[in-house]
């Protein structure tokens, strides 16, 4: 067999999945090119139950391919495929020593931008991520994952972009999905039905992912007399609803091996009255699904803070605080507005044990921040750096979910001067380790634009009052949500001076800051955060009142 007729012949083992044959048929061959050598790396890769060490020997392989060829399509697709794989272990030095090179041959081509917008979403850069993305939007890319990213990514930059220039944004994301021209949905087909057939879409469901901790007393809670339940999976078919829902739900079923053809086909075949996407821009969407109409109302909630881009999502549910009358245009969905908050939280095992501030017995005042590190802005940053350099003997506790703190945030610590006080909180194994960690801080700090949402509603379950800036659409508002509902306003920034001025103020005032902390624990137990059968009621209300608008049932 000469060489042409062997690639053709590893060509079609990668096809039809056939790893193992791939890999022992290659592994026979002495003298490799690079085609060989990535084609063998991404079979390794796409085995069943691969290990680190089958990543690193791809990864190894990827380079080499790159190495031996790098000004060929063969040598790209190589280092195309190093960089998305090398991510994962840190090697960003190569990786853009290597793309900087790899430009000289190939310009901002597709591959290297897709490929660099991933490491630089590792890094926690979004401002650098999405002048990437625009980058290959502007090359009229039509990639879902690539709009998504954009649009998902623009939540986190500093330069505080207002809805209507999101929306604006938006309309570009609407026109790229598929439309299969299907047959309108008989909303008269529903109507028969005995109960309102509800579902809820999100690749979430099957882990303990903090959607599932605002979902699971609402599901535990609704009237099954009138609301059939169902969950729609989009993670593996064999991954069942996670065991916190799974009892409450009346059916489930996963669309992850289904195209969005057949999954839309699917998903209409269940009459359901009302589908909720809890996804949004962010990973894993399916938002061809929304765009042919899987149900006569469909409503984007919970899972991403901003509009979903979609004409045929019919509504949004907020709350009045979150998004002002005069922006409701600006959002491709009717506004709804729950009475009191967006969603209501289902608590924490940890018991709530009201304790003094840290600092009445400590020389150190801390703030703490245990968002995402992809949320700490260079506007944040910042004011962080006018607040520790201001108080006195302050120090800042970080901790996020991710593995890995960014090296360019440690960069601006030390650029700033205040590297010697921040400390990096690593990563618990258990969650109630985790929350043990709000009992060191004096003062949480919220992020913005994009707001902190379930760390909040951690830290005042463990009574740590939270400062928040009040934003100017939905993700920037969530904590200024959250905190009127507890109907604690001490605590709401109307702009950045004044977010900086109340820190520092409350680095002073112990006496006032433990007063909060009273006000926050006798507040709570009130308010309507943790009223989740309060909550329930509330959505089943509005749900009523979609379907009475709607006139489907």
């Amino acid at each position: 067999m000469n060489l042409f007729d062997k690639i053709e012949n590893f060509k079609n083992l990668l096809k039809q999945k056939k790893f193992d044959e791939l890999i022992n048929q290659i592994d026979e061959i002495e003298e490799k090119n690079s085609f060989i050598i990535n084609i063998y790396a991404a079979a390794k890769l796409l085995r069943n139950n691969i290990e680190k060490k089958d990543k690193l020997s791809a990864l190894q392989n990827f380079e080499k391919a790159y190495l031996m060829d790098k000004s060929s399509e063969h040598g790209l697709n190589s280092l195309g495929n190093y960089i998305n794989l090398a991510t994962e272990f840190g090697e960003f030095k190569k990786i853009f020593d290597y793309y900087n090179e790899a430009t000289n041959f190939f310009g901002e081509n597709i591959i290297l931008l897709e490929a660099i917008q991933r490491a630089y979403r590792f890094l926690h850069r979004p401002e650098d991520r999405n002048k990437i993305l625009k980058k290959l939007i502007d090359k009229k890319t039509n990639s879902i994952i690539i709009w998504s990213s954009y649009l998902y990514t623009n939540n986190f930059i500093s330069n505080f972009f207002s809805q209507k220039q999101h929306f604006d944004l938006a309309l570009g994301f609407e026109k790229i999905l598929t439309d299969f021209q299907l047959p309108k949905i008989d909303a008269e087909n529903n109507k028969n039905l005995n109960k309102l057939k509800i579902a809820f879409f999100s690749s979430n469901l099957n882990q303990p992912h903090s959607v599932i901790y605002f979902l699971k007393d609402l599901i535990k809670n609704i009237d099954k007399n009138k609301f059939h339940i169902t969950a729609i999976c989009n993670w593996t078919s064999d991954d069942k609803p996670h065991e916190d829902i799974l009892s409450h739900l009346d059916e489930w079923f996963s669309i992850s091996k289904f195209n969005d053809l057949d999954s839309i086909k699917l998903i209409r075949s269940k009459n359901f009255h009302i589908v909720f996407d809890l996804m949004g821009m962010t990973g894993n969407n399916r938002p061809v699904i929304f765009k042919n109409r899987v149900s006569p109302i469909q409503i984007n909630w919970l899972g991403y803070c901003n509009t979903s881009g979609i004409n045929n999502m019919d509504y949004i549910f907020a709350d009045p605080n979150l998004i002002e009358n005069e922006d409701e245009n600006f959002y491709f969905e009717k506004v709804k507005k729950l009475p009191k908050i967006w969603n209501s939280h289902s608590g924490f095992s940890a018991s709530r044990i009201l304790n003094d501030p840290p600092c009445i017995k400590s020389d150190k005042f801390t703030f703490g921040s245990f968002n995402n590190f992809n949320k700490i802005s260079k506007s944040t940053l910042d004011c962080w750096d006018k607040i520790l350099k201001q108080s006195k003997n302050s120090r800042l506790l970080l901790k996020s979910s991710v593995e890995h703190f960014p090296d360019h945030l440690n960069s601006l610590f030390k650029e700033k001067g205040i590297d010697k006080q921040i400390t990096i909180l690593k990563k618990t194994n258990s969650f109630d380790d985790h929350l043990k960690f709000y009992d060191k801080i004096d003062l949480a700090l919220d992020t913005f634009p994009y707001n902190g949402v379930t760390t909040t509603f951690e830290a005042l379950w463990k009574s740590v009052p939270v400062l928040t800036l009040k934003g100017f659409n939905f993700k920037s508002r969530c904590g200024y949500s959250i905190l009127k509902g507890l109907d604690i306003e001490d605590l709401i920034a109307n702009n950045l001076d004044e977010y900086v001025s109340k820190a520092i103020y409350l680095s002073n005032n112990f006496d006032h800051l433990k007063d909060l902390k009273k006000q926050i624990f006798k507040n709570l137990k009130e308010s309507c955060l943790f009223d989740t059968k309060s909550f329930t009621t509330d959505f089943q209300n509005l749900i009523l009142d979609c379907v009475k608008e709607k006139n489907i049932f």
